[in-house]
């Protein structure tokens, strides 16, 4: 439902769990100078306001809810960057339903249009503790390999770098921000975000319209184009760095050459990864970890949005050219059908099981619904169906869409 133009209300109503959910989900064009300041704007959101100045007396507003939690995200998707707030909150109709809903907005509102501000920007006590917070965070996620492994092969990889930052910046970003710099952000991400409202639960949709047609959220003009498509090279870029720790860590980036519209492609993919390296029956494990014994640690993922299927390998440092060779022959068995139809068939069967499940989360639900309205996803009950018809030839058809276009190592001492 359209609230106004660039704002919409999605209800899913459902007796199913024992808490609502409400997420505001801000969508905007990934832009490098706005990176960091919407990481510490999801700091702040959730840690204080003008009516709730303090971190004690935010949560103790959240206990006087029932035990409602919240917490905020930012995420990429392709060439979008999404900030997320959520929201759990009891689901009990017949002696507060209408009570708590209605705090819970009252809540949510001051968090969106009553934040901390001095002048015009934010309190700067409030806002220095919060970016040293976020600092931190993101010199701990450097120091882990793994992290930073993957940071570093995705640079290697994208022509267009902003495709590589995590979703919160790098510390050279954020240490440039400031709290006016980032309020300035804030007002502008109210204004001009496209913003998506999610509740899922057991809820009067008729009372949630009421309620969000209170808050003062205009009209906006929001253009989002969420696919990243990187042109295929001959090239193999590879780099080597040098790392304190024990283990090495291999990183593998792969070119996925195919069509946004060919949704078959998608339901290939889906298979192809669980077979290749995302189950404990897929290849890479069973054969690079358990049966040669070259891996504590391995795995492969897949991003529809940048086209790109990445393998990850924590290894030692001797092994590295025979872990390399071994992936590939995984990789080039499935472009030459060499698997079998049980492998295939089981694969299908963990990922209809997987997808089911997904259900029994609302944050999941949430973005399936998101990723229908905006991104040309399927519906979980048409992705089920679609599932079944994959065949060893779909499967094979796609692994040799898929070339290899970076390879970096971080090789422990």
């Amino acid at each position: 439902m359209e609230i106004v133009k660039g704002v919409n209300l999605h209800v899913v109503q459902t007796k199913k769990f024992k808490t609502n959910h409400i997420t505001f989900r801000f969508s905007t064009p990934l832009k490098r100078q706005t990176l960091a300041r919407r990481a510490l704007i999801a700091q702040l959101l959730e840690t204080a306001n003008a009516k709730y100045p303090n971190l004690q007396v935010f949560r103790q507003q959240l206990a006087h809810l029932y035990g409602a939690t919240l917490s905020t995200k930012v995420s990429t998707k392709g060439k979008v960057h999404v900030l997320d707030i959520d929201i759990n909150f009891v689901s009990d109709p017949y002696s507060m339903g209408e009570e708590i809903l209605v705090e819970i907005f009252d809540f949510l509102s001051h968090i969106l249009f009553n934040p901390l501000v001095s002048v015009v920007q934010y309190q700067q006590k409030f806002f220095n503790r919060e970016k040293a917070n976020l600092l931190h965070a993101i010199s701990l996620d450097m120091e882990d390999s793994f992290i930073y492994s993957d940071y570093q092969a995705k640079h290697l990889f994208f022509e267009d770098d902003l495709l590589a930052l995590p979703s919160y910046a790098d510390l050279d970003l954020v240490e440039e921000e400031n709290s006016y710099t980032v309020y300035q952000e804030f007002q502008k991400m109210i204004q001009e975000d496209q913003v998506d409202i999610f509740v899922v639960g057991d809820v009067d949709a008729y009372r949630i319209v009421q309620l969000v047609h209170q808050y003062p959220l205009e009209e906006r003009q929001v253009s989002l184009d969420y696919f990243y498509d990187q042109p295929y090279t001959n090239v193999v870029k590879q780099k080597v760095e040098q790392s304190h720790n024990q283990q090495s860590v291999l990183q593998l980036v792969y070119n996925l050459d195919i069509n946004n519209q060919e949704k078959s492609q998608d339901f290939s993919l889906l298979v192809l990864n669980g077979m290749f390296g995302s189950f404990s029956h897929s290849r890479l494990f069973t054969e690079v970890r358990e049966k040669e014994g070259l891996s504590y640690h391995i795995g492969s993922f897949t991003d529809r949005f940048t086209k790109t299927l990445q393998v990850y390998a924590g290894i030692d440092a001797k092994d590295r050219e025979i872990t390399l060779r071994l992936i590939q022959k995984q990789l080039n068995d499935f472009k030459r059908a060499r698997f079998s139809i049980n492998l295939l068939e089981q694969t299908k069967t963990l990922l209809r099981n997987n997808l089911i499940l997904l259900e029994d989360h609302q944050k999941t639900l949430v973005d399936l619904f998101y990723h229908q309205r905006y991104c040309g996803s399927q519906s979980l009950e048409t992705i089920l169906d679609e599932l079944d018809k994959i065949s060893k030839e779909d499967v094979v058809a796609l692994a040799n869409q898929i070339k290899l276009q970076a390879i970096y190592f971080l090789e422990g001492s």
